[in-house]
């Protein structure tokens, strides 16, 4: 019983985080039980940790990220080398116009919205005006 109440406090504190410490705590002034699994956590350091992904998994998410981008504005028409520019300006250049449009185009996609022609009118647009090249992401 000890072990699993320790088990559920843990779990409690690694999916919450640290925000919920202060609840469990609170909860833990009435219930001995608990009280002692945290004093047992807190010994054996494992109290109050939250999950951090490491670099290599944010790492590994971003590039997925890119690449589903990539794939989906070629669905909608974009070329495979604007597609790759564009992809790679919403991952690096955040406050570029190039990936203010490449977000609306990728909202659109994936909420399956028809804008009677906009967005294929836009795809047109970037990849004649230059708008994801290097040069222009500041």
């Amino acid at each position: 019983m000890k072990k699993h109440l320790l088990t559920a406090a843990a779990a409690v504190l690694g999916l919450a985080g640290t925000a919920w410490a202060g609840a469990l705590e609170e909860a833990a002034k009435h219930d001995p039980a608990l009280a002692a699994a945290i004093k047992e956590a807190k010994e054996d350091g494992s109290y109050g940790h939250a999950y951090q992904a490491s670099k290599d998994d944010v790492e590994a998410a971003a590039a997925r990220l890119q690449a589903e981008g990539e794939i989906h504005l070629r669905k909608m028409g974009m070329s495979p080398d604007t597609a790759r520019k564009a992809s790679w300006a919403a991952q690096n250049k955040p406050g570029s116009a190039c990936t203010r449009y490449v977000h609306q185009l990728l909202a659109d996609y994936d909420s399956g919205a028809d804008r009677g022609g906009y967005d294929e009118d836009l795809v047109v647009s970037i990849e004649h005006s230059g708008t994801c090249e290097r040069k222009n992401l500041d």
